[in-house]
């Protein structure tokens, strides 16, 4: 279930300061509009005023005053109107007050000089009673809108009450004498006395007014936001009551003490008890029936008696007593002191998905076991298949070595090319059910990626020229000296993909362009094969890496082969971390561009020492030889490959007689086949290393292609291995490296100088 407070965010509350400042924003408005709606009834005092003024003085006065009391409020009319009302909605409230106090002041000082213009006409006959009077009546209008604007009331206020005491101090100092006082009667006294009183208490009074009006409209306001927000919690409230009722995953809400307050209709679904029936009940009596070892898994009452939450699968007990698999999700809920009122669980029916994973993990184990099962049947059929093998191969290696005449010539060469077909295949499955268990290794050695590519093309010369086709290679002058890389691999895809392009071009040649890209993900060595062929359709293109796969099935039946070839060099490509993408139009020929990652190396890693060149290509007399082979086909053709060798040559039918012969006959080159009677080539080895003797040299002649049978012989001892079927002339290239290394070896020990101190 979500967290709705994603899902139902409240409206933020805005602040006291937000508030105040609206409430001034809304008070000062209302004192614009005021002031400006109630210019008419202030027009009608004054010319009120200024026509009694008329009858007491004289016209021009009278105008005078009307004037300049209608430019004050004019202008105070005009600013409020636009200035002010505009800073009060888009722009700053303090320069709209500002403007609002300026104007005021300005229309107070209006009054007063129109006032004065009545006062000091007349001098000393003029009546202090109608000035008070007639101030008296604009302190009143500015006392109305001192609960809206206080400032701009005030300062009228402040202008109307100094005014009267400076007429009549200004009064008297110019007559210098306080007549004027001394002549008003004791009813006028009172009358003033009076008048400022009302005036102060009118001004109290609206000032109280002020305060409370400001105190209602700000509860007002808070009231309003209350309201509001009671209204957003309950519509949540009914929301979050729904999506909760509704959910599918059962909702639970507990006390502390893990009794249950409240559950959806999801946990009646899942569980069989009503809300009725589960109401009150502890949930772990509840939902573990009788089943006492389900009561005793305690973990989520620890999780509660911490106030922590829990996530977890579960096992319960529904009501007609199936057991289920629950995931919950149980957090605690914290009062005001931040201790947990109560708890809620989200729980959701995982009993089919743990069916669904326990028979998906059966289903990959078995798949796991039926690869390692394929594996396991591919490499004891390359056993069984290589060993009869090695006997077809060799002993049509040695017939074509006697006089034969023409047919007897051909018949052999049949053989021997049928021989190396049926074995091309056996490879390339065996290459293919490696890379399908993920058991295929790369070995990066350093090397010359131009050498190494010419001499794949030169092994593929004789197939080209038999076809009349141009075999041609171009190598980038950018291109590295040396890289890091699996150079057997490389090799493989290159011969594929350029044997392929021979196989399927009748005419024309192929072309390989040897290249390189360097950028951020790292250095590749690309390699471009293009021919002239038959080329590949565009919707064979999408399948062609596929297994088994050739472009059509009248390409298999005109030119043969298994379809491996393409898939095993992709795979072996993705194994590197490279690509292979192919462009092509049908009937134009077809290329195929490969991508191999490799690592920088300044030099090649081989030994130094004696080159290809001089390295002897015959045996020197005085090695010694045993081979161990329980096939007698095999010890036939080793024997004939070897007999006229200038060495010494013994044999072993099983292990047991190997490590007998070991210790009589002291080889210095044992040949150990891997499955033999009494004692496997393994175990031979093992117990020949643990002999106190001087110790061969021990190769593996082993029928299984797969690494790790390849490493199980090194592990137990051996010191190189060579697979079968063994052809004639590269046992004896090997036999030849291996002496010239043991002859060097030998050398070596005669030239160290002997150790100090040594006995």
């Amino acid at each position: 279930m979500k967290d709705t407070s994603t899902v139902f965010s409240p409206i933020a509350r805005p602040s006291a300061q937000e508030s105040d400042l609206r409430t001034r924003r809304k008070l000062l408005l209302s004192y614009a509009d005021e002031r400006v709606n109630r210019l008419s009834v202030r027009l009608v005092l004054y010319t009120l005023g200024c026509s009694i003024g008329y009858y007491a003085v004289d016209l021009v006065p009278a105008l005078l005053s009307y004037i300049i009391l209608l430019t004050g409020d004019a202008v105070d009319c005009l600013v409020l109107r636009t200035i002010v009302r505009r800073e009060a909605l888009v722009g700053s409230l303090k320069r709209g007050q500002r403007w609002a106090t300026i104007t005021s002041a300005l229309q107070g000082i209006s009054v007063v000089a129109g006032v004065s213009v009545y006062y000091f006409k007349l001098g000393n006959d003029a009546n202090i009673l109608f000035v008070i009077g007639a101030l008296g009546l604009g302190a009143v209008n500015a006392a109305i809108v001192l609960p809206k604007n206080p400032q701009a009331a005030i300062t009228r206020l402040i202008f109307y009450i100094l005014a009267p005491f400076l007429y009549v101090g200004l009064q008297a100092l110019w007559a210098n004498s306080w007549t004027p006082f001394v002549m008003m009667d004791v009813a006028g006294t009172m009358l003033v006395f009076c008048m400022l009183y009302m005036f102060l208490a009118f001004t109290k009074s609206g000032l109280n007014n002020f305060r409370i009006t400001q105190d209602l409209e700000r509860q007002k306001a808070e009231m309003k936001a209350m309201y509001a927000r009671m209204d957003r919690h309950q519509t949540e409230l009914q929301q979050l009551s729904l999506v909760a009722r509704h959910a599918n995953d059962s909702v639970i809400i507990t006390d502390r003490e893990r009794r249950i307050v409240w559950v959806n209709d999801a946990f009646t679904r899942v569980t069989g008890f009503s809300f009725a029936e589960a109401k009150g009940n502890i949930i772990a009596d509840l939902l573990t029936g009788t089943d006492q070892a389900l009561k005793a898994i305690n973990t989520i009452d620890l999780a509660v008696e911490a106030a922590q939450p829990f996530r977890g699968e579960v096992q319960n007990v529904t009501r007609d007593g199936r057991r289920i698999w629950l995931d919950v999700n149980l957090f605690p809920i914290a009062d005001a002191e931040g201790e947990p009122e109560f708890f809620v669980s989200i729980e959701r029916d995982v009993t089919e998905s743990r069916k669904l994973a326990e028979q998906m993990g059966k289903a990959r184990q078995a798949a796991e076991e039926g690869a390692r099962a394929k594996a396991e049947f591919l490499a004891n059929m390359s056993h069984e298949i290589r060993t009869p093998l090695t006997g077809v191969i060799g002993m049509a290696d040695l017939l074509s070595e006697t006089d034969l005449d023409a047919d007897q010539g051909r018949y052999t060469d049949t053989i021997r090319g049928s021989s190396q077909a049926l074995m091309a295949i056996i490879n390339d499955i065996l290459d293919l059910s490696k890379l399908d268990a993920g058991r295929m290794e790369l070995h990066p050695v350093s090397f010359a990626p131009r050498a190494c590519v010419q001499e794949t093309l030169d092994l593929l010369t004789p197939a080209a020229r038999s076809k009349g086709l141009e075999l041609r290679c171009q190598v980038d002058d950018a291109a590295p000296e040396f890289i890091k890389a699996d150079d057997g691999r490389l090799r493989q895809v290159v011969t594929n993909i350029v044997g392929n392009a021979i196989k399927f071009t009748e005419e024309g040649g192929v072309y390989l362009k040897l290249s390189h890209e360097v950028d951020e993900a790292g250095k590749r060595l690309i390699c471009e094969v293009a021919d002239t062929g038959i080329g590949i359709s565009e919707e064979n293109q999408a399948h062609i890496f596929d297994h088994f796969t050739q472009a059509e099935a009248s390409t298999t039946r005109k030119f043969g082969g298994t379809g491996l070839g393409l898939s095993i060099s992709k795979h072996i490509l993705d194994v590197m971390g490279g690509a292979i993408s192919v462009t092509s139009v049908e009937g134009e020929g077809a290329t195929f561009r490969m991508v191999f990652p490799y690592e920088e190396a300044e030099a090649s890693l081989e030994a130094p020492g004696r080159s290809r060149a001089e390295t002897p290509t015959a045996l020197v007399p005085g090695l010694r030889v045993l081979v161990a082979e329980d096939n007698k086909t095999n010890r036939f053709l080793l024997k004939k490959y070897m007999a006229e060798q200038p060495i010494e040559l013994a044999f072993a039918k099983d292990g047991v007689e190997a490590v007998e012969q070991v210790q009589s006959f002291k080889p210095d080159l044992v040949f150990m086949d891997m499955s033999m009677p009494r004692k496997s080539g393994i175990e031979a080895t093992q117990d020949i290393r643990g002999l106190n003797i001087v110790q061969p040299s021990i190769v593996a002649l082993t029928a299984h292609a797969f690494d790790e049978e390849m490493q199980a012989c090194l592990d137990a001892g051996m010191d190189d291995f060579l697979t079968k079927p063994i052809r004639k002339a590269a046992l004896l290239e090997w036999m030849v490296r291996f002496q010239v290394q043991l002859l060097d070896e030998a050398a070596a020990e005669e030239v160290v100088p002997p150790i100090e101190g040594a006995a």
